[in-house]
């Protein structure tokens, strides 16, 4: 179990202790968009499911609130998402970032390339009930510096309630004790090696606010001297 903790608009704190963490793949609402990331995967040589979406299960000791994302080896990738969770009968959504490792993505599998790569989220929440009749208009950014790595509407990934539906038909999964990681959008730029430093939102441009954090991803197996 992993105990988070979030500011809400009303000026309180939730802390939900998370007991099931899940990561969404291939999750796009527009088949279009699905087959054409699939086809960008196998461009990379990974190997992509039959049937999507997926939603890969991941040890919740992974999530991180800090300012730091460990990972392990040199060739992880950051990914933007909305977040969802639910805490004492209220639906949630915050952002976060899904690290992976893509040589191991390559390699081996989807489920391992995760295992090696903390996951953050921000350290504030929206109580889905405010943003939900203007959902399609939230946006999601990926930023290294001034660099725009990652942006677009939501409306690009399956809703909330249909992610929740399409899950809880493969796995049982509990809003009250779980976080799911919604998948992503479209990259805008390459990752490059030396990027390290990052930035994450997710934009409300209705009620005018926005929700993000920065993080400085670790490589813990480099050792200095």
């Amino acid at each position: 179990m992993t105990r988070l903790r979030f500011a809400t608009p009303d000026g309180g704190e939730i802390f939900p202790a998370v007991r099931q963490l899940l990561l969404a793949g291939y999750s796009g609402r527009s088949e279009i968009d699905v087959d054409k990331h699939l086809a960008e995967m196998r461009a990379l040589g990974v190997a992509v499911p039959q049937k999507v979406p997926v939603f890969h299960p991941a040890m919740t000791c992974l999530l991180t609130q800090g300012d730091r994302v460990e990972v392990i080896g040199p060739d992880s990738r950051p990914e933007v998402e909305f977040v969802l969770f639910a805490c004492e009968g209220t639906d949630y959504v915050t952002v976060g970032n899904d690290q992976f490792d893509l040589a191991t993505e390559r390699h081996y599998s989807a489920q391992k390339s995760k295992s090696l790569c903390q996951k953050v989220v921000a350290s504030t929440a929206w109580p889905l009930s405010e943003v939900r009749g203007h959902w399609d208009r939230l946006v999601l950014e990926l930023r290294c510096g001034d660099r725009l790595l990652q942006a677009g509407s939501v409306d690009g990934i399956l809703t909330p309630a249909s992610l929740v539906e399409r899950v809880q038909k493969q796995q049982a999964f509990n809003r009250d004790h779980g976080i799911l990681f919604s998948g992503t959008v479209p990259m805008l730029a390459p990752v490059e090696h030396d990027m390290l430093d990052f930035s994450i939102a997710l934009r409300d441009p209705v009620l005018g606010r926005v929700i993000g954090c920065d993080f400085q991803v670790v490589d813990i197996t480099c050792r200095v001297g």
